[in-house]
């Protein structure tokens, strides 16, 4: 009988603790990381969503051959872009955790009827740990999004 047991194949204790300790760490660097990774994608969404406005904004001045302003509610990452034409609010957005540091849009930006800006400028937008950098080309209208 004693010789079954020694034949048999199977862990020591000492090697099941070896391998929870190692799973047990590679758990704490994963949970770590975790909420890390989706608040950068969370913020990184955000500004995506900002940026998709704006040329929306652009694109609508452009083709209704009106003129729209995009107002910004600071500090908050908060705006309405409006027609001036008939005073629809074409998009709103706003984001209970996000913060706008520093803009040279005072209270906010036109597009022209040929969907260019009526001022060049920038946002520094800020999303818990993650800050990005918004950036509306004066002429071209292009919108630049970096990460800071």
């Amino acid at each position: 009988m004693n010789k079954l047991i020694f034949h048999e194949k199977g862990f020591t204790l000492i090697e099941q603790l070896m391998i929870l300790l190692v799973l047990s760490i590679l758990m704490l660097i994963i949970g770590v990381k975790i909420p890390n990774v989706i608040e950068g994608a969370e913020a990184k969404r955000q500004v995506n969503i900002m940026k998709q406005d704006f040329q929306l904004a652009a694109y609508t001045a452009f083709v209704k051959k009106t003129r729209v302003y995009v107002e910004f509610h600071l500090p908050h990452v908060s705006y309405q872009i409006i027609d001036q034409k008939d005073g629809e609010v074409i998009a709103s957005f706003q984001h209970q955790k996000g913060s706008i540091k520093a803009s040279t849009f005072p209270q906010g930006i036109y597009f022209n009827v040929n969907g260019h800006p009526s001022s060049g400028g920038s946002l520094i937008i800020q999303f818990g740990s993650q800050t990005y950098k918004l950036t509306i080309y004066l002429g071209s209208g292009r919108i630049h999004v970096q990460k800071k």
